[in-house]
């Protein structure tokens, strides 16, 4: 048993090593994780996820192309003013499934899309987040970010709303991989010792990377995929 916990722990390491990177991962849409509820290992740790995200979209209609884009640049410049002096606020653009945030000197390098259908018409699609606080409910974060979205001062043509679905994200997840490991060794020490001094653990997987889902609105499971066997000792 200690040689597993041992092993454990170095698994731990070299996998902290290769997964150190800060980015923040969309748990939800495109970077959503299905897992057949009888695949999920037994072992999870239970968290909330790190914000609450919801993409939205500017669009403008001004009939002068470069009028169209001053004005979309101007709103999207001065919501980025606003939410650098909130710290319930961030705004941000995902670049495949990760979420990069979005400051005032950046909108005016932004590559501007154009509405589906109406070639007239400019459009932007960020997304909004605010952290997910202990006592929050999603009623309750959704509406910060509703309460930000209208208040915004647009210019020109501009207007801005939600429309997206509201989504998790998460912070750095390789960072529970060590509290994960430790539920598994104490998992797999408590089930050996149920069968006696007679047999002895054995746990494969140990080398994947930590995965999560969805298990509440502002709540994850995070878990290392991972078989735990019991067979008799030699």
């Amino acid at each position: 048993m200690l040689a597993l916990a041992l092993g454990l722990a170095m698994t731990a390491s070299v996998a902290a090593a290769q997964d150190s990177t800060m980015e923040e991962i969309v748990v939800t849409g495109s970077r959503a994780i299905e897992w057949d509820p009888d695949n999920v290992p037994v072992i999870q740790l239970a968290r909330r996820a790190d914000n609450l995200i919801v993409q939205i979209a500017a669009v403008n209609d001004t009939r002068e192309a470069a009028q169209r884009r001053q004005e979309l640049i101007a709103s999207l410049r001065s919501m980025a003013s606003a939410a650098e002096g909130r710290a319930d606020i961030d705004l941000s653009i995902e670049d495949e499934g990760t979420l990069v945030s979005l400051t005032e000197d950046m909108v005016s390098t932004l590559t501007l899309g154009v509405d589906p259908g109406r070639s007239d018409t400019s459009r932007a699609i960020l997304v909004v987040k605010t952290p997910i606080r202990a006592d929050d409910t999603l009623d309750a974060a959704s509406k910060r970010i509703e309460d930000f979205v209208e208040q915004s001062r647009m210019t020109g043509r501009t207007l801005v709303a939600v429309s997206g679905d509201w989504e998790l994200s998460i912070i750095n997840p390789a960072q529970y991989r060590t509290p994960i490991l430790e539920l598994i060794a104490a998992d797999a020490q408590t089930t050996a010792a149920r069968f006696g001094p007679g047999y002895a653990v054995q746990v494969e997987g140990m080398s994947n990377r930590v995965t999560w889902r969805q298990s509440g609105p502002l709540d994850l499971s995070m878990f290392i995929s991972y078989e735990l066997t019991i067979t008799p000792k030699p």
